[in-house]
C-alpha cells in the first residue's frame, strides 16, 4: 500500500511525509427475563445465533467486497483470508521470544522455529547446483551472463528497470505473479511525477492517462477533539491547529495504467519481464556473477547484478535481518468506499488527529492519525463535488512489543472512529459502499539503508529501508532516489565495481534519514510509559503552526519527506520560543539516549550541508580522476552529502 504523508514532530522540529493473532469480536446477544415476584425466575431460551452474527464487522464488510484486482505487495491484497494471514504474521513478529537468540549460532531458533533456509548463498557447496553449474559453464565457454541487471519485484522495480534499460544495460524483471498495478490509487504530487519524466521513465502522456483524481491539496491538523473548521493556534483555541498544504499528494494515479504503460515501453526498448516466476533463491560468485533459482522446470537466470525490489517482505533482507527486532512499526488500516458527502469531498488530509492519545490498557497507549483522499474528481474523474468516494486511513506508530494490539483491534477502532472523523457517516455497515479494505504493518530498522551482505546484490526501495520511518513511502521514495540510484548502478557496472563494499556506497549513511527516528519516537508511546494524552497534539500543532508561518520553503520539503538543516534550525528555535515550558516533557518522553543520538545525526546534517556546498569545487577534480574506483567512491560521497543534507530537494 502506498502510504505517503508528511508532518513535523517534536519541538526539536519534527517532520513526517506525506501506503497478528486474530480474535474477532463476536455477538453475545441473549435475552434474560426475571420476575420481581416470588415466582420462579424464568429464563428465555437463548436465541440461536446465525453464522452472520458470529462474524466480526470487519469480516462481514470484507466478504462483501470484490476479490478482483488483487496484486502483491502491501495494500495489494484485501481479502478476508489475507487479513487473517497479516494478523497472524504480526502476532509472530511481536512475540517476545522472536528475538532471543545467539547471533553466532546459525541454527538459532525464533519462537521455536529454526531460521529459514539460506535464500542467498556464496558457498559453492550450498544453493541450487544447477545455478552453480550454469555460472561455471558460462565462464568456461566465455559466454556472457544472461543480463547485466536482474530486478526482483516488478511493481516498483519496473521503474528502475526502465531507467537502467535507457542507459544501455540489458535488464530483466522477475515477478512472482502477473505484473500489474493494484486497483487502489497511489497519491503523489506532480513534482514527483515530473522527476520521472525528466529521466525518460514516464512521458507526459503516461501522466495524463494515469491521473484519475486531482484536487488542490491537503489539510494537516492536530486536535484534541473534532472541531472543524478551526481557527487560531493551539494556545488560542485550546483545541489544536490546522493548515492547508497545496499540491502535496493531490494526485490520485492509477498504478495499473502506469505500470502497464511503462512495462510496454520497457519491452519495446529490449527489456525482458518474467511473469509467473517466483524466485527460489540466489547463488553468488564474486568473480563469476549471480544465478537466480526460478524453479526446477526453468533454466536459472544469470546476471552481473541483482536488485532486490521486493519491499518490506523481501526474503533477501529478511535473511539478512534475521533475529533483529524492528525499531519501529507503523500499522495502518482503512478503506476505499463510497457513501461520503460528495459536496464536501474536495480536499485531502495528509496527516490529521481529532482525539487525544488513546489508552488501550494492556496494549499500551496509541495516538491515532488519519489520512484521507477524495477519489474520482478532477482530470479523468468527475466534477469536484460530485464524487462520494473517498479513501481513508487510520495509522499509528509503535514498537513491536508483545502486548501491542492486533490488526483486528485497530480495524475495530477504525470502524468506531470513522463516523466521528467523517460526520456524514452514521453507520459504516449501512452507509458505506466499501470497495476495498486496506491494512498493513510496516517494520523499519535504524540500520538503514541496508548495507549489502553479499557482493552483486543490492537492496533498493523499501527492501533497503531507504524510505522514512514516518512515511513508509514506496513510490514517493523511489521517485526521489531513482536518478541517483540508476546513475550509481550504471557506474558500478561500467567499472565492474560490484563487490559488496562498493555497492554499499550506494546505500550510504544519510543523517537526515537517521534523524527521522527521533520524530517517530516523539509520536509513539513506549509500553508502560504514561504521558499526557494531549502530548502529541500539542507537539505537532505547535510545530506545524511554526512551519506554516515560516512559509513554503520550510513547509514543502518537510511535507515531501526531506529534512534540511535550515528548516530544522529555524523550526527548532521558533518552537522553543512558542512553547518554552514544553521542552522538559519532550526530553522526558523520548529519553536522553534518543535525544543524544538525534543530536549526533543533526550535527552530521550540518556537516553534510557544508560538504555539499564544497562539491562544486571538488567536481572538476573528481571528473578528471583516472582511477575508476576512486572516482566512483568520490561520486558516491558527494551524493551522500547531497541527499543526506536534503539538498536534493528542488524548489519550483
Amino acid at each position: 500500500m502506498k502510504l505517503s504523508f508528511a508532518s513535523s514532530a517534536i519541538s526539536l522540529a519534527v517532520y513526517l511525509h506525506g501506503c497478528h493473532a486474530f480474535s474477532p469480536s463476536r455477538s453475545t446477544r441473549s435475552v434474560v427475563s426475571s420476575s420481581l415476584s416470588s415466582s420462579p425466575q424464568v429464563v428465555d431460551p437463548p436465541i440461536a445465533k446465525s453464522e452472520e452474527d458470529e462474524k466480526s464487522l470487519t469480516q462481514r464488510i470484507m466478504e462483501k467486497t470484490s476479490a478482483a484486482g488483487q496484486t502483491g505487495g502491501a495494500g495489494g491484497v484485501s481479502t478476508w483470508d489475507a487479513f487473517l494471514r497479516a494478523d497472524e504474521n504480526w502476532s509472530r513478529l511481536k512475540s517476545s521470544k522472536a528475538f532471543e537468540y545467539d547471533k553466532t549460532v546459525l541454527s538459532a531458533v525464533q519462537n521455536g522455529v529454526p531460521p529459514p533456509p539460506q535464500f542467498v548463498t556464496d558457498d559453492g557447496a550450498s544453493g541450487n547446483p544447477r545455478c552453480w553449474e550454469k555460472l561455471r559453464k558460462q565462464a568456461v565457454d566465455s559466454t556472457p551472463l544472461d543480463y547485466d541487471v536482474t530486478i526482483c519485484g516488478g511493481t516498483l522495480g519496473i521503474f528502475i528497470a526502465m531507467a537502467l534499460q535507457l542507459k544501455g544495460h540489458t535488464v530483466a524483471v522477475l515477478e512472482a505473479g502477473k505484473l500489474r498495478g493494484r486497483e487502489q490509487e497511489w497519491n503523489i504530487s506532480m513534482k514527483e511525477l515530473l522527476e520521472l519524466v525528466e529521466l525518460g521513465v514516464l512521458t507526459e502522456e503516461d501522466i495524463d492517462m494515469a491521473v484519475k483524481t486531482e484536487f488542490s491539496g491537503c489539510r494537516a491538523g492536530f486536535k484534541n477533539s473534532e472541531v472543524t473548521p478551526l481557527e487560531g493556534g493551539y494556545f488560542d483555541n485550546g483545541v489544536g491547529y490546522e493548515c492547508f498544504t497545496p499540491n502535496v499528494l493531490n494526485l490520485g494515479i492509477s498504478p495499473s495504467v502506469l505500470i502497464e504503460n511503462v512495462s510496454e515501453r520497457f519491452r519495446a526498448a529490449g527489456g525482458v519481464i518474467f511473469e509467473g516466476t517466483p524466485l527460489k533463491g540466489i547463488v553468488v560468485s564474486e568473480s563469476l556473477g549471480a544465478a537466480l533459482d526460478v524453479g526446477e522446470e526453468k533454466d536459472p537466470i544469470t546476471s552481473r547484478l541483482v536488485l532486490d525490489c521486493m519491499g518490506n517482505a523481501s526474503p533477501i533482507s529478511r535473511q539478512q535481518r534475521y533475529g533483529k527486532q524492528p525499531d519501529g512499526i507503523c500499522a495502518v488500516v482503512g478503506s476505499c468506499a463510497g457513501g461520503f458527502d460528495a459536496e464536501s469531498n474536495l480536499l485531502g488530509d495528509i496527516i490529521y488527529t481529532n482525539q487525544e492519545i488513546q489508552d488501550k490498557g494492556p496494549n499500551g497507549q496509541l495516538q491515532y492519525f488519519w489520512e484521507a483522499f477524495p477519489v474520482g474528481i478532477g482530470r479523468n474523474g468527475m466534477e469536484p463535488g460530485t464524487s462520494d468516494v473517498k479513501t481513508t486511513y487510520m495509522f499509528t506508530y509503535m514498537d513491536a512489543s508483545e502486548g501491542r494490539p492486533s490488526l483486528s483491534t485497530l480495524m475495530d477502532d477504525y470502524w468506531k472512529q470513522l463516523p466521528i472523523y467523517q460526520p456524514s457517516i452514521t453507520d459504516v455497515e449501512t452507509d458505506l459502499d466499501v470497495k476495498r479494505v486496506l491494512f498493513a504493518y510496516f517494520p523499519t530498522y535504524k540500520d538503514s539503508p541496508l548495507q549489502p551482505e553479499y557482493s552483486r546484490i543490492l537492496a533498493v526501495g523499501d527492501a533497503s529501508g531507504i524510505q522514512s520511518p514516518l512515511s513508509f513511502g514506496g513510490f514517493g521514495a523511489l521517485t526521489r532516489h531513482l536518478e541517483r540510484i540508476s546513475g550509481a548502478i550504471t557506474e558500478a557496472l561500467e567499472s565492474d565495481l560490484l563487490h559488496k563494499d562498493d555497492l554499499g556506497e550506494i546505500n550510504a549513511y544519510t543523517p537526515n534519514l537517521s534523524a527521522a527516528w527521533m520524530f517517530q519516537k516523539a509520536m509513539s508511546v513506549r509500553m508502560g510509559q504514561k504521558v499526557d494524552p494531549k502530548f502529541v497534539n500539542r507537539l505537532l500543532a505547535t510545530n506545524f503552526d511554526v512551519m506554516d508561518n515560516m512559509g513554503e520553503k520550510t513547509m514543502m520539503p518537510f511535507m515531501q519527506d526531506v529534512v534540511r538543516i535550515d528548516g530544522l534550525a529555524g523550526s527548532l528555535a521558533r518552537s522553543f520560543v512558542a512553547d518554552p515550558t514544553f521542552m522538559p516533557q519532550i526530553v522526558l518522553h523520548v529519553g536522553i539516549p534518543t535525544l543524544v543520538e538525534w543530536l549526533g545525526h543533526v550535527s552530521m546534517i550540518t556537516l553534510y550541508t557544508a560538504l555539499h556546498n564544497l562539491s562544486p569545487v571538488l567536481e572538476p577534480f573528481v571528473d578528471n580522476m583516472e582511477n575508476k574506483k576512486e572516482k566512483y567512491l568520490w561520486k558516491r560521497r558527494m551524493e551522500a552529502w547531497k541527499f543526506g543534507s536534503g539538498n536534493d530537494y528542488k524548489f519550483d
